[in-house]
């Protein structure tokens, strides 16, 4: 497809402290491991199969290096796969084969992804193009998000994806509510539109939703979920460029008052369905400097909140059929690591020290590890270079890269950074470790989060009181940079 791919690599704020957020301890949130892959590489497989023209990697301008360096691996694999097969159709049908799509990665120095779309993206694109989290896994394969857009009514913009959880473990905490409005599949609109979001806890405030009489005038069969989640993941037609581009950049005021600059743009747009009756899209004001999501929840209000129609945003709902999921909160994290390993339920080899260590089939173990004998893994992943000692029990964990635990420890769904060390007899339950953390012997602990004190970090210290006094943080806003809590932002006057 002639489609390209942006994909946003956040920092993971929610996925402290394993993320870099707060310095060397962490990694950067696309490279977090999930089944000791990192998780750029799930969603990169699935736009291979898409076959998008090109893929852009956008990644905070500090970890570009690290991405770069961490995706030669990859790289090379998917090379010299694609020569084995190259080998073995032969010259008389390579024609039928496609090179691997280039991955670009574009260093930002962005506060938010809508200012990153406006400023850094917008130039680079010369198509339809699709917008994506780096964190997601799902079995839906891509034609399925493809054929829904291709179909899409002729005044869509966009088409933005939302998902129900199917993941039960998942600490509904961490998966804050909002009021989706959207229309139905009625005979007034072929296909179903997004219309307005609206944050639960700014619902709960004013005790009822307000919504605009102009939006029901003209959506009168809508309808609102509390239980929709939104993707992140956005398929956008070429025009959405030219309409959040200024009136003053170089050949917008133009397209406005030479007439012969707006005919030619109709007929550079002859082949789509967009904009067929009109020359040119309507404009008004619209403020990037925030979210993806809040940004495309303007949009869609561009569709009933003027007297002159806007255009429309499409939304299509991921079938049940199929499973999605984000790592984007610690819990979803732990989720997306036991999704994986209930796909590879069989029987994997391991080097251990003794062969009385049982390590079940829905349990991963990475490269160069030591488990010592009388050791019970189960439901787990090990990273890389790792140490278990004897006698030990785990249970639905994640361990990182190079952890050491010692003798006699009992861990159950707890995730542990790189390089930390759990002491003997140690019990821990639903809890989650920092890189390079020590733990002490004997330490019995549920539901705690370890993580060391910098005295000299006072930013992110002060980050940890506005968040505490704020409530939890908006799930809507954890992509790239994160924003401030999804709350109505003054756009209309009650």
């Amino acid at each position: 497809m002639d489609f390209q791919a942006f994909i946003f690599c956040g920092r993971g704020a929610k996925l402290t402290p394993f993320s870099n957020v707060r310095g060397d301890t962490g990694v950067p949130k696309a490279l977090l491991p999930v089944a000791n892959r990192s998780m750029i590489e799930f969603v990169l497989d699935w736009c291979e199969q898409a076959q998008f023209k090109e893929v852009n990697l956008v990644i905070d301008a500090s970890d570009a290096d690290e991405l770069e360096e961490s995706l030669k691996k990859y790289r090379e694999v998917r090379g010299h796969y694609f020569g084995l097969l190259s080998q073995s159709v032969g010259s008389n049908h390579a024609h039928y084969l496609k090179k691997p799509s280039p991955i670009n990665i574009i260093p930002s120095k962005c506060e938010n992804t809508g200012e990153c779309l406006k400023n850094e993206l917008l130039d680079k694109i010369t198509g339809d193009f699709v917008l994506l989290p780096c964190d997601f896994i799902t079995d839906i394969p891509p034609q399925v998000f493809l054929d829904q857009y291709l179909n899409k009514d002729p005044e869509n913009l966009a088409m933005a994806v939302y998902y129900h959880n199917g993941f039960e473990n998942i600490d509904k905490k961490h998966l804050k509510q909002f009021l989706t409005v959207y229309s139905e599949n009625l005979e007034s609109v072929s296909k179903p539109v997004l219309l307005d979001v609206y944050s639960k806890d700014d619902v709960d405030k004013t005790k009822y939703l307000q919504i605009r009489s102009q939006m029901l005038w003209r959506y009168p069969n809508s309808s609102v979920s509390t239980k929709l989640l939104n993707s992140f993941i956005y398929f956008c037609s070429h025009e959405l460029v030219n309409l959040l581009k200024d009136e003053t950049e170089k050949g917008a005021g133009e397209l406005d008052s030479d007439s012969e600059a707006v005919d030619s743009l109709a007929t550079s747009f002859q082949n789509t369905s967009f904009l067929k009756g009109k020359k040119k899209l309507i404009k008004d004001p619209i403020n990037c400097n925030k979210s993806l999501g809040k940004l495309f929840r303007d949009l869609s209000r561009r569709s009933w909140q003027h007297v002159k129609p806007r255009e429309t945003i499409g939304i299509f709902v991921l079938p049940e059929i199929g499973l999605f999921i984000r790592s984007n909160s610690l819990s979803a994290y732990m989720e997306s690591n036991r999704y994986v390993l209930k796909i590879k339920q069989t029987a994997i080899q391991q080097r251990t020290t003794d062969g009385s260590s049982a390590i079940g089939a829905d349990s991963m173990v990475g490269n160069n590890c030591a488990i010592l004998e009388k050791t019970n893994i189960k439901r787990s992943v090990l990273g890389d270079n790792c140490k278990v000692g004897k006698r030990c029990r785990i249970v639905g964990c994640v361990v990182l890269d190079n952890v050491e635990i010692d003798d006699e420890t009992q861990l159950e769904n707890v995730i542990i950074g790189r390089n930390a060390k759990i002491g003997k007899k140690s019990k821990l339950t639903n809890c989650y470790v920092e890189g390079s953390y020590i733990v002490n012997e004997k330490s019995t602990l549920k539901g705690e989060t370890l993580t060391s004190i910098y005295i000299d970090d006072e930013d992110y210290a002060s980050s940890l009181l506005d968040s505490d006094s704020s409530g939890s943080e908006s799930d809507y806003t954890d992509e790239y940079y994160d924003d401030e809590d999804y709350v109505d932002d003054g756009l209309f006057d009650r």
